[in-house]
């Protein structure tokens, strides 16, 4: 029987990006032989035209209205409800600045039967991407490092083989259905950030696995803005603070519902270690400024 994908996606003023995204799905190698697409896409408020460009672009997708405050974990969960009304195989997560490569979905798919195979039925593989033009990995897994305290570090893939993780980003993502049966949709306290992350934790919990698949799947251009707190060394410290404690930086509340959830009896030192970090780093930049 050929498996049923639920493709989610959310988006927000990035017309040309969302459709180019949706053009590279469309055009997968399988589709329609070795594989069924259903796309609900939530349009959180654009006013760019973006959920009437791809109504008329894509007439095949659910474009879902949002709220205007939904941001990504909001759309998302909003998307994969969407999906639940209907049956699938698979969902695959997809981030509408991420360029899947024409054998992206039929890669993912060979991966997570492997897995099954192997008995691991619940399972989600991520999709790693790379910078357009260098090359260099952009989005892929994260790995607990070892020692009492949660820490994680991102990881790329193995170019041969899947490499199991303990977490993903959401870019790119297949979850398997025995998967989403077993731990359901993305934490609804999440605001923009971390329901991905917490959601591949999750499913760890729950008896599941979080894997690579092998090489890289899609091309995704970096996001230099959004470590500005961490890089930029004429910040402020307190506007290096205000950008780390933003939505797209750690965002308190989604940072403290994380370690609380994962960091075990260690939590609060594993939360603190990034604000300890952004002042060592800041007094760093200062001093080499007057060296």
């Amino acid at each position: 029987m050929i498996p049923s994908i639920a493709v989610l996606l959310t988006c927000f003023n990035r017309r040309a990006k969302t459709l180019n995204a949706l053009e590279a799905l469309f055009k997968q190698d399988g589709a329609s032989a070795a594989f069924r697409l259903n796309v609900f896409l939530v349009d959180d408020g654009s006013s760019d035209g973006t959920g009437d460009a791809v109504r008329e672009a894509f007439p095949q997708v659910h474009v879902i209205d949002g709220t205007g405050d939904l941001y990504w974990n909001g759309g998302m969960r909003r998307a994969f409800e969407g999906a639940l009304e209907y049956p699938f195989d698979y969902m695959l997560w997809l981030n509408d600045d991420t360029d899947l490569n024409d054998d992206a979905i039929l890669r993912l798919l060979e991966t997570s039967q492997i897995l099954a195979q192997q008995g691991q039925d619940k399972t989600a593989v991520f999709g790693s991407t790379c910078d357009p033009l260098s090359g260099e990995l952009t989005y892929g897994g994260f790995q607990r490092r070892k020692g009492p305290i949660l820490r994680l570090r991102h990881v790329g893939p193995d170019l041969q083989s899947p490499r199991e993780v303990t977490t993903m980003a959401g870019n790119c993502v297949l979850v398997s259905k025995a998967a989403v049966d077993a731990i359901g949709n993305l934490e609804p306290r999440f605001f923009h950030a971390w329901g991905d992350v917490d959601y591949g934790m999750r499913l760890r919990d729950a008896g599941g696995s979080v894997w690579l698949a092998p090489g890289y799947l899609a091309q995704c251009d970096p996001n230099p803005a959004a470590q500005r707190w961490r890089d930029d060394p004429s910040l402020s410290l307190r506007d290096r603070l205000a950008q780390m404690n933003s939505f797209r930086g750690l965002y308190p509340p989604d940072w403290l519902l994380f370690m609380r959830r994962h960091g075990g009896v260690m939590w609060a030192l594993a939360w603190a270690i990034p604000y300890v970090q952004l002042i060592t780093r800041h007094l760093k930049f200062k001093l080499s400024a007057s060296a």
